[in-house]
């Protein structure tokens, strides 16, 4: 294995639906693990063990929409085998990476659950944790440990993580750190997270580019109600944003602008990014997602393609703008269907824009096939992207990174 590659480890949780009693902690609340208080290197070096019965289980990698290769794993803990041992438990998941030879490559990660009272019969607490690597083999290690009982788990698990073919982006890698943990936002223990390593995502573009990330942030209106299709919308977009906007101009600016077409607003500005933050993203994507709406917005929700052709409007035919730098445009959305009536005119263009528009459209689901927003755009001969899988997206930003070096 080419030591160079990167490893980054993440974890979150879910629990199984009826394990009220479970909740996640940060490492801040309650008396942190002292490692020095455990023999856990003992425990490592005497191998496997399971003290608390569980069920430890890895997926096939998988590429992310953040274009990060991801191995997911999963741990089953029956109520029965918990409540065996006491109706209160404090889980610790202390994880760590190691090469195949044993050279350890991150610092140990520990994460710590409580279960307050006794969980009702039949119940499994699940644990959804994720590990991202780089092409190559690793060994994960997990202890579990329950301070309440003593009790104490090691699982150890080989990773292979075989190199991307035919990768239109080979060097996407190449600044990412061995290790990284990401920022997980507290509502959404269940989501991927965010990394702060940088994907290489150089361009060489030979005259100066004023790029402009739009990305519609509000969930498509024809799927409403529809909780795991509106995931997928979450995660495409957040994605799709977190690996964009780490394109490396040569020359010029990259800015970000999130829009809820329910609420007729701009909820997201970043201008002159080096990459977006974190929490002010996710804080705009849960205000786009809110069920709750204005009389107002209710009254107007015809007019919400109405409202993305004129912020676009704005964008394209602002005053005093002479043509330099090169003006683009790249915008994220899903497949978008307006309600019946709405105003659909096409975007009106005054001459000669001296832009170059990308539209990148995820597709949802098989029966995501009708789209309202490509005639809005009509008029400025986007080059699309129809989306579907993650490396649809890795493909997209490598034929976009190759046609911004030609301007």
């Amino acid at each position: 294995m080419c030591m160079r590659r990167a490893v980054c480890l993440m974890i979150c949780f879910a629990v199984a639906a009826g394990a009220l009693s479970a909740r996640p902690v940060q490492i801040g609340d309650g008396i942190p693990l002292d490692l020095k208080s455990i023999p856990i290197s003992d425990w490592i070096n005497a191998g496997e063990q399971a003290e608390i019965p569980w069920d430890l289980r890895l997926s096939d990698p998988h590429l992310r929409i953040d274009q990060r290769l991801e191995v997911s794993y999963v741990i089953h803990l029956s109520a029965k085998d918990l409540n065996r041992t006491g109706k209160a438990h404090e889980l610790f998941f202390v994880s760590r990476i190691s090469s195949p030879d044993g050279e350890w490559l991150d610092q140990p990660n520990i994460a710590r659950y409580v279960v307050e009272q006794e969980l009702p019969k039949g119940v499994q607490t699940q644990f959804f944790m994720r590990v991202c690597v780089q092409p190559g083999d690793y060994v994960l290690w997990l202890v579990l440990y329950d301070r309440q009982t003593g009790r104490h788990n090691v699982g150890r698990r080989r990773i292979r993580v075989p190199e991307f073919r035919g990768d239109p982006l080979p060097d996407i890698y190449r600044h990412m750190p061995l290790v990284e943990f990401p920022q997980i936002d507290e509502s959404e223990q269940n989501g991927p997270g965010f990394l702060t390593s940088r994907l290489y995502l150089p361009v060489h573009n030979k005259h100066a580019l004023e790029v402009e990330l739009i990305s519609t942030l509000s969930p498509p209106e024809q799927w409403t109600g529809r909780t795991r299709v509106l995931r997928s919308h979450n995660d495409n977009t957040i994605g799709a944003i977190i690996a964009l906007s780490q394109l490396e101009l040569a020359g010029g600016t990259l800015s970000i602008t999130g829009l809820d077409l329910v609420r007729h607003q701009v909820i997201f500005e970043e201008p002159s990014i080096h990459g977006p933050n974190w929490q002010s993203l996710m804080e705009a994507l849960k205000k786009a997602q809110s069920p709750e709406l204005s009389a107002q917005a209710l009254q107007g929700s015809k007019n919400n393609g109405a409202f993305f052709r004129e912020f676009l409007s704005q964008r394209i035919n602002s005053e005093g703008f002479d043509g330099s730098p090169i003006r683009v445009l790249i915008i994220v959305t899903s497949s978008q269907l307006f309600q019946r009536g709405s105003d659909l005119t096409p975007l009106q263009v005054e001459g000669d824009c001296r832009c170059r528009v990308y539209h990148l459209r995820f597709r949802l689901n098989m029966a995501d096939v009708f789209d309202e927003i490509e005639k809005i755009v009509k008029p400025l001969h986007p080059r699309t992207f129809n989306l579907i899988t993650p490396r649809d997206l890795r493909k997209a930003i490598a034929e976009i990174v190759a046609d911004l070096e030609k301007l």
